[in-house]
């Protein structure tokens, strides 16, 4: 008798759903998908969980990554982007 994995990758939830590895990272970013982070980087999804969320009755999820989640930094949100009249003149030599 297989044993089940208890643990699921992102590639492997992804391959199940049919859709990229980014966009399951992003359901476990934005909490939808529960995961728990094993580092940085590398992310493994409760099988259990996976089969709720599948089936529509996830409702909140059960486990955080750890650490929590850090909001992502809004890298030059606030400058303003250089245009021809705010650019200056170049210098001839």
């Amino acid at each position: 008798m297989p044993q089940m994995k208890s643990f699921l990758s992102p590639a492997e939830v992804a391959r199940d759903l049919d859709v990229s590895t980014s966009t399951v990272l992003r359901l476990i970013h934005s909490g939808s998908l529960p995961a728990i982070a094993v580092s940085a980087r590398i992310y493994r999804i409760p099988a259990a969980a996976f089969e709720k969320f599948k089936d529509g009755t996830l409702t909140t999820p059960a486990i955080a990554p750890l650490g929590g989640t850090r909001p992502r930094p809004n890298i030059g949100g606030a400058e303003r982007l250089p245009s021809a009249s705010n650019r200056p003149l170049a210098r001839a030599r």
